[in-house]
């Protein structure tokens, strides 16, 4: 029997390692992990279309992918930065904003996509909260008159 099975399944466990590494000792890989899980959740709650939403899996893992390599070359330059320390900070400044850039145009992005149900869940919002304030003002005006 073949050893690729075996060899496969190590291999994911070491890829599976490294992705919880990067999440237990990464807030901004957590933060945007946990923003993409809430995505994805719209992804299939609103009615967006089936392009849109592969676009918004791919914006979100390739996210992702890049917050994992930036962490994975800033390791990398810490481990030399005593020789070189000036060009190391403008390359990890670098990585960072080249995930800042992805991050920022997939939320663009992500607005355009749920503008309209964000404006119809605030427009229903801002319904429910009138018509909370009136009932409450009701019943305040009610309480007062039984009292009488």
């Amino acid at each position: 029997m073949s050893k690729l099975p075996e060899k496969f399944l190590g291999s994911l466990k070491t890829a599976i390692k490294g992705i919880v590494r990067v999440y237990k000792t990464e807030l901004s890989f957590r933060i945007q992990f946990w923003f993409g899980i809430i995505v994805m959740t719209q992804i299939f709650y609103w009615p967006i279309g089936e392009i849109k939403r592969l676009i918004l899996f791919l914006l979100i893992f390739l996210i992702w992918v890049l917050e994992i390599l930036n962490t994975t070359f800033e390791k990398l330059f810490d481990e030399i930065e005593k020789r070189y320390h000036e060009r190391i900070g403008y390359l990890k400044d670098i990585l960072a904003g080249g995930v800042l850039i992805m991050t920022i145009g997939s939320v663009l992005i992500g607005l355009l996509v749920f503008w309209p149900y964000i404006i119809d869940v605030a427009l229903l919002s801002i319904i429910e909260s009138i018509l909370i304030i009136i009932f409450l003002y009701l019943a305040r005006e009610v309480k007062k008159i039984t009292k009488k």
